[in-house]
């Protein structure tokens, strides 16, 4: 099984009726294919979503997606990357998901160095690294981080001259 992380752009805010029929609609489809829901995330402003499966391929919840009459912006497969030695978990309250490009794909030097300078400074901000999901071509970081506002975030990849596509507020749902 595969790690498939998908995500959601939409027009028009992602209401809880829109939510729940594209839930209706897609779950089935997903579960038909061999994959489960692991759990999504949903911007703040309801526009953007992450949706985490664990299925064959990313192909087969393209396929469920389509089937449920719904078009992901972008579905890939990737794995994660988190903290040793501990498990952060999300607080609601703080919970910010910061995504970034590599268009030639992050190296291991870039990861290392990334992390040697962005995990200190995230903790002098107050900013807790929860995971990260990373492209299987590394072109796609997605990061789950508690942090005060999406400022600090911000600031952190300016100072060290690192990536940062967005970083937005966001709501967890757990199947």
């Amino acid at each position: 099984m595969s790690l498939v992380i998908v995500e959601t752009v939409a027009e028009q805010p992602l209401t809880d009726d829109i939510l729940e029929a594209a839930t209706q609609s897609i779950a089935p489809c997903v579960q038909a294919r061999n994959g489960t829901w692991l759990y999504s995330l949903l911007c703040s402003d309801r526009h953007r979503m992450i949706c985490v499966y664990d299925a064959p391929d990313a192909e087969s919840i393209r396929d469920a997606y389509r089937r449920g009459g719904l078009a992901p912006s972008r579905a890939w497969t990737g794995y994660v990357v988190e903290p040793e030695g501990t498990s952060p978990t999300w607080n609601e309250s703080t919970l910010k998901i910061q995504e970034s490009t590599y268009p030639t794909g992050l190296t291991d030097e870039q990861c290392s160095k990334e992390r040697q300078h962005l995990l200190p400074c995230y903790a002098e901000y107050g900013v807790e690294w929860i995971r990260s999901y990373v492209s299987l071509d590394r072109t796609r970081v997605l990061c789950e981080l508690n942090a005060p506002d999406a400022e600090v975030i911000r600031h952190a990849h300016r100072r060290f001259g690192f990536p940062c596509d967005r970083v937005w507020s966001a709501q967890v749902f757990v199947p």
